[in-house]
């Protein structure tokens, strides 16, 4: 008989002629719906339903890469095919279905075109199926089952289709463990670098509190009042530092909401720019539940936008709207590929303005607000709608500003 060779992405076919398949899908459904199992185990309990299914004694999962076949989980005990083992890909059956990324069966190599294949003698292997194992588009190994021993019967196409969903669930595993793995990875890198970088923020930023504190010690009029414009910089540089760590420990979360007045920190924000010659009016007497220093860093990033991308004499004006609050200028507009897709998934803030804006829609996404922007020549008008008003409940306990 000539070994059967099909497409991975072949349609299976129907499970009538081969009686109790159905229990042996069953039970990989029941396993990939396991909940609490580490992955070693759970593939080898796949394999151990393949063998089963399959009525052949050896199932391996394999690991595949320059050349050398890794055994990664078996049924063997000892040897090469045992868990760990290494041996030549070039002499495994193995091999080719790596060279075609498709599934090979044979129930009895003897009389097929394989029947002098130098995998027959370094192996020992007469039965084989195996079927490739792809992570992140890569060849990864495969997953094969075999016996020294002929089977009876040929593998049917249910088998074979059966193999295949088994290969393709192993990759599946295989690929969301790595994603876990690299997304852990990344987020103690992240966590490292945070906490360096606030570490070298806080030593200088400690000198310059402690020498303004002594300079305000001695300082009248003018002078004095530039010291404390220091000293408040000093701090919101502070509480920044604090919002960082906290943001790269609790990811988008805003963290504690409080009753807000939206006048005093759209001020408070407008203190960094006030000695220029822009100009903030503020129509609004809403107070509203949020984090008081992250909106206090949407308010500075759209002031600074402002000054910068609409010229030193900008007017920046804060109003109330139904549902939230409005922040609006009368500058020359946002560029269109601005416009068109900030607050959308596809926001590019390479496109320009970017990190500013960047950090206004993490903000919005973090209270769950609702953001949108309107642009002509103008000027520019962001409305932030679905804000939750304080002064409208009966339960305020505290207010801030």
């Amino acid at each position: 008989m000539t070994p059967t060779i099909n497409e991975v992405g072949s349609k299976p076919p129907p499970m009538s002629d081969d009686p109790g398949a159905g229990d042996h899908f069953a039970a990989l459904y029941r396993l990939a719906s396991a909940d609490g199992l580490r992955l070693g185990e759970k593939i080898n309990r796949a394999i151990a339903v393949g063998c089963e299914r399959l009525g052949v004694p050896n199932g391996v999962l394999s690991h595949t890469a320059d050349g050398e076949y890794e055994v990664v989980e078996s049924t063997i005990d000892d040897g090469a095919y045992a868990p760990g083992g290494r041996s030549d890909l070039g002499r495994t059956w193995c091999r080719h279905v790596i060279a075609a990324r498709e599934l090979l069966s044979f129930a009895d190599v003897e009389g097929t075109a394989y029947a002098d294949d130098v995998a027959r003698e370094a192996t020992g292997l007469s039965c084989y199926i195996g079927a490739p194992v792809v992570v992140d588009n890569e060849p990864y190994g495969t997953l094969c089952f075999s016996s020294p021993s002929p089977r009876e019967t040929e593998f049917t196409e249910t088998e074979r289709g059966f193999v295949r969903l088994l290969a393709q669930w192993v990759s599946y595993e295989l690929e969301r463990d790595r994603h876990h793995r690299e997304l852990r990875e990344q987020n103690e890198r992240l966590d490292e670098f945070v906490g360096i970088v606030a570490h070298d923020l806080r030593n200088p930023l400690g000198t310059v509190q402690g020498y303004t504190d002594l300079a305000l010690a001695s300082a009248e009029g003018p002078q004095a009042d530039h010291l404390r414009r220091i000293e408040r910089a000093a701090d919101r540089m502070e509480r920044l530092v604090d919002d960082l760590l906290r943001l790269a420990r609790d990811g988008g979360d805003v963290g504690e909401r409080t009753a807000v007045g939206v006048a005093s920190v759209a001020r408070d924000a407008w203190s960094f720019f006030e000695d220029g010659e822009a100009t903030l009016r503020i129509h609004s007497d809403a107070t509203v539940y949020a984090n008081r220093s992250r909106l206090q860093q949407l308010f500075e990033n759209l002031f600074r936008n402002a000054i910068e991308h609409c010229g030193p004499t900008v007017t920046v004006t804060v109003r109330d709207i139904e549902g939230g609050f409005a922040v609006e200028d009368d500058g020359p507009g946002l560029p269109p590929e601005i416009e068109s897709t900030l607050f959308t998934p596809s926001f590019d803030r390479e496109a320009g303005l970017g990190l500013g804006l960047l950090i206004v829609e993490r903000v919005v996404s973090g209270h769950e607000w609702d953001a949108s922007v309107r642009s002509d020549d103008g000027g520019t008008t962001f409305e932030f709608e679905g804000v939750e008003r304080a002064d409208r409940r009966r339960d305020i306990t505290h207010v801030d500003g």
